[in-house]
């Protein structure tokens, strides 16, 4: 399964670019979209070298935005 991610300030929230890609956060959207904005905002803020940036996101992203605990399939509606 390979689902692709943008992070910033101005890129859509998690939950809108995994649902076009097929799946949903359900309830869980809220809480991993938070984590989300916090390590940009710690980037943003210069408490987040460079380096320390990319290991968290990469972290986030196999934690939160790729596991199957949180991410389900969009169920299609006929």
């Amino acid at each position: 399964m390979m689902i692709e991610f943008h992070h910033g300030a101005l890129c859509d929230k998690y939950e809108d670019q995994v649902r076009v890609q097929g799946f949903t956060y359900g309830a869980d959207a809220d809480y991993i979209q938070q984590i989300g904005d916090n390590i940009i905002w710690l980037w943003m803020q210069d408490i987040f070298t460079d380096s320390v940036y990319d290991k968290v996101l990469q972290r986030f992203q196999k934690k939160y935005l790729t596991n199957r605990k949180y991410l389900k399939k969009l169920e299609v509606k006929e």
